[in-house]
């Protein structure tokens, strides 16, 4: 069944679109601001470029030297115990606890917004404790600064700090920082107490003016003012030390400096604490309706947790599927965890204008910095990968749309955003200083003939079903000719779903026909089509094939122009499927052609599996870019990950033997199965653990989450010889990864980025809360 609207239907698709990227749209006001700068253990910023940012961090004072290990932005070097969010609803509530124990302090934070005009206004309630009772104390810093055009004024009394402030973006606004009066500061030697120009107050401040560009090295700001004020003030305490020694809360105090400097567009606020501690951070705009008072606060944040407990009870059922509470936590955190990597980014991109040469041709292209453009995406893991990546954001989308499906279609519509003429997306959105101060150089620079797997189109065939699913009970020509505008009683809540599918079905068909132009095999002329010569990644080095997604799984031994690889054919089938069901135009006969070859070209005989292919076997990795036409191809099979694909992506017929030897494959010991989960490559194979190891045997929760796809959505419940070996596996499988995901994050507090096929054990990058949060799914079975 077709599931495209009438033509006419894109004028309502059109107003749909521009309507909710309008000023004035409800949702552009809610998510204005947020917890946006997931790259910090807590940041805020409106989803505005060259606008006010914020942000947290802390060190500890018994070590003199833990200044120069200031905590700010998420780092596996920082060795914290926990981070993360245990509930985050997106919109206007999110809570997590920070618990440093080198650094001896533990902070959670409970952000809360309340609605109002120019995004409306915010909180941020900080409370915690330090770790031991002989500690000198933490200091606490929070800041803001601004990127863009506007002004701050800043200043310290009363024990409060506060900034006024106007940019043309959200006009006036007024910020308070409010330490607790319960607050204790360290006990300080008697023989100290008393030094000229050094006090312990409960606030104190900081104004700087700083380049614009520079606002994001708001740490290496502050370390320097530490660093200059510590240097006056040692030489001050060494002078009335009786035997004291220097004391760090005294040490690295701050003296309200530069407080009402002209120009300052940064302003720090450092609180040193001991013991039990809290203090608010609080941003309020113009509208007098958006005001927040502290005494509110925890109310507001009670009433928003109940809220999300029982919509995520509604949303996911874990409760009645009968989890325990440990278990329903462990899924709340990672949703939350997954909602809190979500980030706004703005600034320019290295992009190459030329294809990237291939084997040991020389590299002549220059990349140049892209116009500035904004992203609007999750992340994969804050403190490793805080950008978007093409191939990640799909399977997040998956997640995030069983949650707050407006929330996800924004984001889907913010990567279609990027995308040019040709129908090309970088596959890793790296844009500005800040984003490429965390990725080397080598891996900057974005190609235009690099391809990523079409993973964002998981939510648009998933919103293709749901539309087929509750049948149309307004038809699009009703709602046109009764104005052609979408309005209450005209275009009901079925037709405005149907309206935000016709949006993206344009970007849905602009990128399979750049995967079939650009990775096409090079032996396709003018009168070949691509599906009967087969597609090649574009972008392999000799041990990776970064833009498969799949990086140093084995491949073709030594790269070649002329090798053809199976997971590619297979996501250009599969959007070649969803094309038919979304596009009037596009029939079924070029995805019955794609199928055919897919088998003829990919299915191995004689291994009874799918294989990569590849011609002319030779050892001169440099001439490999001028391949002899008439070579004989020959298959690179390697059971694995690589060789499902075809029915991960449910291109396999139920009926078909191939199927039978797929799951075969796949709950095979010696193959892929481990009683925690289908390892990325066969234990048999000759490369299994070897080099990286990073897709050469560890299991991916991204890769598993489709195999349990798959087989509820294809196989166990359509009728043929392999229904019951296709529902046992389903079975084992889910109640395998549960588990093992489960203990893992108990014995740690931690999602990882993949676990070990030996033991299961976490390993790798952590947290890790994109796609490993995917086990939500598998725990609810939302496929």
């Amino acid at each position: 069944m077709q599931l495209r609207g009438l033509v006419a239907a894109v004028v309502l698709s059109t107003a749909v679109l521009v309507a909710a990227h309008s000023d004035t749209d409800p949702l552009n006001s809610v998510l204005q601001w947020g917890t946006y700068r997931p790259n910090l253990y807590f940041g805020t910023r409106p989803r505005l470029p060259n606008s006010l940012l914020s942000g947290l961090m802390w060190f500890g004072l018994d070590d003199q030297r833990n200044w120069q290990k200031l905590r700010h932005s998420c780092e596996l070097g920082d060795n914290l115990s926990e981070y993360g969010y245990s509930r985050h609803n997106g919109r206007d509530f999110g809570e997590q606890t920070m618990r440093d124990n080198d650094q001896g302090v533990e902070i959670k934070s409970t952000f809360i917004k309340v609605p109002g005009q120019l995004g409306g206004s915010w909180a941020v309630r900080f409370t915690g404790r330090t770790l031991n009772e002989d500690t000198q104390g933490v200091s606490l810093v929070y800041y803001f600064g601004l990127e863009g055009n506007g002004t701050l004024s800043t200043s310290v009394k009363d024990d409060v700090a506060m900034v006024r402030g106007r940019t043309p973006d959200f006009g006036k606004f007024r910020i308070r920082i409010v330490p607790a009066h319960s607050n204790q500061l360290p006990a300080v030697p008697e023989d100290l107490r008393t030094i000229g120009g050094i006090h312990s107050s409960r606030i104190s401040g900081v104004g700087l003016k700083v380049p614009k560009t520079d606002v994001w090295k708001a740490k290496d700001a502050f370390q320097d003012v530490l660093l200059e004020s510590a240097q006056t003030r040692v030489r001050a305490m060494a002078k009335h030390a009786q035997g004291s020694g220097i004391h760090g809360s005294l040490l690295f105090g701050l003296n309200n400096a530069g407080l009402r400097k002209k120009g300052t567009n940064l302003f720090f606020a450092q609180m040193i604490v001991h013991g039990e501690f809290a203090f608010d951070v609080i941003y309020e705009c113009a509208d007098k309706t958006s005001r927040i008072d502290s005494e509110a606060i925890d109310a507001i944040a009670s009433n928003r947790r109940k809220e999300f407990d029982a919509r995520f009870e509604s949303s996911f059922n874990l409760r009645e599927k009968e989890f325990s509470d440990a278990q329903v936590e462990m899924a709340r955190n990672a949703l939350s965890s997954l909602i809190g990597g979500i980030g706004y980014f703005h600034g320019s991109g290295l992009v190459s204008s030329n294809p990237k040469p291939e084997y040991g041709q020389e590299d002549s292209s220059e990349a140049k910095l892209s116009e500035p453009y904004s992203l609007f995406a999750t992340t994969p893991s804050r403190p490793f990968f805080p950008r978007g990546f093409l191939w990640d954001e799909g399977f997040h989308q998956l997640v995030l749309r069983q949650w707050d499906s407006d929330l996800s279609l924004e984001i889907i519509r913010s990567w279609f955003g990027t995308m040019d003429g040709n129908g090309w997306m970088a596959r890793e959105q790296i844009l500005g200083d800040e984003a490429r101060s965390k990725v080397p150089r080598e891996f900057q620079v974005q190609y235009p003939d690099f391809a990523n797997p079409p993973t964002i189109l998981f939510a648009v065939e998933a919103m293709a079903e749901q539309v087929l699913a509750r049948g149309m009970t307004k038809s699009m020509d009703d709602a046109l000719q009764a104005g052609g505008a979408v309005e209450e009683g005209v275009c009901d809540e079925q037709c405005l779903l149907q309206s935000k599918l016709d949006s993206l079905v344009p970007y849905t068909s602009r990128l399979l026909g750049f995967f079939q132009k650009s990775q096409a095999s090079d032996s396709v002329d003018g009168s070949m089509s691509p599906s009967k010569a087969g597609y090649r990644w574009r972008g392999r080095t000799e041990n990776h094939t970064l833009t498969s997604g799949l990086d140093d799984y084995p491949r073709a031994s030594v790269p070649s122009t002329g090798e053809l690889h199976v997971d590619l054919y297979s996501w250009v089938a599969y959007m070649t499927r969803l094309n038919a069901q979304l596009s009037p135009t596009a029939g079924d006969a070029e995805l019955e052609s794609h199928l055919e070859m897919l088998d003829k070209i990919h299915w191995n005989e004689q291994e009874n599996m799918y294989c990569d292919v590849t011609t002319g076997i030779r050892e001169d990795y440099d001439e490999l870019e001028d391949e002899d036409e008439g070579l004989e191809r020959v298959f690179v099979c390697h059971r694995g990950y690589v060789s499902l694909f075809p029915m991960l992506l449910g291109l396999v017929p139920p009926d078909s033997k191939k199927l039978g030897h797929i799951l075969s494959m796949i709950e095979d010991p010696e193959e892929l199965w481990t009683e925690f989960g289908i390892r990325s490559l066969s234990k048999r194979d000759e490369f299994y653990g070897q080099g990286e190891n990073y897709w050469r045997g560890p299991i991916w929760i991204n890769i598993n989450y489709l195999i349990l796809s798959s087989l509820h959505r294809n196989y166990m419940g359509v009728e043929g010889p392999y229904q019951e070996q296709a529902r046992s596996i389903y079975t084992r499988l889910r109640d395998n990864l549960i588990a093992n995901v489960f203990e893992q994050y108990q014995s740690s507090r931690f999602f990882w980025e993949q676990y070990n096929p030996e033991d299961g054990a976490g390993q790798r990058t952590h947290p890790f809360t994109g796609w490993t949060t995917l086990i939500v799914l598998v725990m609810a079975e939302k496929y």
